[in-house]
């Protein structure tokens, strides 16, 4: 029995450094079949190999239902870094990271770009402002931790 393609699926591409690798929004042609690139899920390099995870849609197939976006998106900003290919920073910059930029804290989302300028490596990401709670409610908070450390009760 023949499994049954999907919509969106993950396409793994690999480049030489200094070849500029395929960007959101690129059709690629993969086995007689055309993909649109969504989104990048992850990346490595190794020596003077990137390989990059793509998050694609198959053209081929037509028969799904279209949906409208289901969810809003909360307040985000582009962030982008531009380092050299060896530069040892790079294995810092993976998703889920916490940077700060200007005295804000930024947590990495989402990859939006990989481009290849000479001998550097640009990669844009979609960040997060994070923001602490407000004073009074960490105050509130460590008095209530600590409390229950000393086990003390209120009369």
């Amino acid at each position: 029995m023949a499994t049954k393609e999907r919509v969106i699926t993950t396409i793994q591409s690999e480049f030489r450094l200094f070849r500029q690798p395929h960007k959101i929004g690129d059709v690629i042609e993969i086995d007689e079949k055309s993909y649109l690139i969504l989104g990048i899920q992850r990346y490595t390099l190794y020596g003077q190999l990137l390989t990059i995870w793509y998050t694609a849609q198959n053209l081929m197939i037509t028969d799904f239902m279209s949906m409208n976006k289901a969810y809003k998106q909360p307040h985000t900003v582009e962030l982008v870094v531009k380092l050299k290919f060896d530069d040892d920073r790079l294995k810092n910059c993976h998703l889920g990271s916490v940077h700060h930029l200007k005295g804000q804290a930024y947590k990495l989302q989402e990859y939006s770009g990989i481009y290849v300028k000479g001998t550097d490596i640009e990669i844009c990401f979609i960040a997060r402002p994070i923001h602490p709670i407000d004073r009074k409610e960490a105050k509130a908070k460590l008095f209530s931790e600590r409390r229950k450390k000393l086990q003390l009760e209120i009369l």
